[in-house]
């Protein structure tokens, strides 16, 4: 069996999502091949390189304007003609590469992949299932195409609206998002003491520097103002600066700072924290849900993050916070309020979906034509 699993560098976790599916196809079973492919390479690199440092800047300049296109996007019938059109041209550079792989099922954990693979598949270029896996808690219409053959979804709610926009109820599953498998057992397998942490003390995850995107030294100079003892773990992932100037903040500030760059052992750090303070992505709430690790969300840009935001305080397991006053307020109150961070913590385990990539595993191995 021979699977393909496609995706965009657009954030880490639309590639996060694609390496946990994968992990629990060859779980299943070893034999599986699994191949990876970033949907930038089969475009001219001008195209992905400006079409990602377009988004980057527009979202660290004036997100409100990403806002605006994503709502666009999600209503215009103009847009739904321009991204056919779009997936027509660049899917022709994708088919080559797929005919020589020949892929038994071709996996897409972002929009742009599963545009083009519709449109192979619309036009009989590509004989292989299509399987779209939503990594957010929203479903934006241009995720949406009657030729893809399956879709992962979160939860029940995005299988009604998959079904409202045209997708058979059949063709859809409730995964939830996919995670690594060791999310499943974060909770027994790490211990404050393993991270140099104070057990008496509360810990404060901090996550979302690798793009630049969160103030995350504004954000530690505020819960600096906190009265109450804290130790603060950040995570800057591949942003070298972020890292550089939070280890020079480490020795001016009051409470314990931990500073990491990239790390492989997030779920460890997650079942050893008290909150996590972060922007609002898909695979990373998911993530957190599955340590029961309760959410402060800071500042969700408008789009997709602002959607995630408020199914996530809907259910209960966020809340939210748009200046580093507002979120030290609510950093302290819930520290206050211990009852209050534990229901929020009960919350986000009762809502997690840790089998959610060996969920999506089996529907895309059910799909192989014997």
């Amino acid at each position: 069996m021979k699977i393909l699993i496609i995706s965009a560098p657009i954030g880490s976790g639309h590639v996060r999502a694609g390496q946990a599916v994968g992990a629990a196809l060859q779980s299943i079973d070893p034999a599986t091949n699994v191949v990876y492919a970033n949907v930038f390479d089969f475009f001219p690199s001008f195209i992905g390189n400006s079409v990602l440092n377009t988004y980057l800047k527009i979202l660290a300049i004036f997100p409100q304007a990403y806002g605006m296109a994503y709502g666009w996007g999600n209503t215009s019938r103009l847009a739904l003609v321009g991204r056919n059109i779009i997936s027509r041209f660049l899917a022709k550079q994708m088919l080559t590469y797929i005919n020589s792989l020949e892929p038994d099922v071709v996996v897409c954990t972002h929009a742009t992949p599963a545009g083009l693979v519709a449109d192979l598949l619309r036009r009989g270029e590509l004989t292989s299932p299509g399987v779209a896996i939503v990594t957010d808690f929203v479903v934006h219409r241009l995720w949406i195409y009657p030729e893809i053959t399956h879709y992962c979804v979160a939860n029940q709610e995005l299988r009604q609206e998959l079904t409202a926009n045209g997708i058979p109820l059949q063709r859809s599953t409730a995964s939830g998002i996919p995670v690594a498998a060791g999310f499943a057992d974060s909770n027994t397998i790490a211990t404050v003491k393993d991270f140099s942490l104070d057990c008496d003390v509360p810990t404060i995850m901090i996550m979302g520097g690798g793009a630049g995107l969160l103030p995350m030294e504004d954000i530690i100079r505020a819960l600096n103002s906190l009265e109450r003892r804290i130790q603060i773990v950040a995570i800057c992932g591949s942003n070298q600066k972020m890292s550089r100037c939070l280890s020079k903040l480490a020795s001016s500030i009051k409470h314990q700072l931990i500073v990491y760059g990239f790390v492989e052992n997030i779920a460890e750090l997650m079942a050893v924290s008290d909150l996590l303070v972060t922007k609002p992505g898909g695979l990373t709430s998911a993530e957190a849900m599955c340590c029961g690790l309760p959410l402060i969300i800071y500042r969700p840009i408008p789009g997709q993050e602002e959607e995630n935001a408020k199914r996530l305080i809907q259910q209960g397991s966020a809340l939210q916070a748009n200046t580093p006053d507002a979120l030290t307020a609510t950093v302290g109150m819930l520290l206050a309020e211990r009852g209050r961070l534990t229901q929020m913590h009960q919350t986000s385990l009762a809502m997690a979906r840790p089998d959610a990539a060996e969920v999506a595993a089996r529907v895309i191995r059910s799909l192989v034509v014997k």
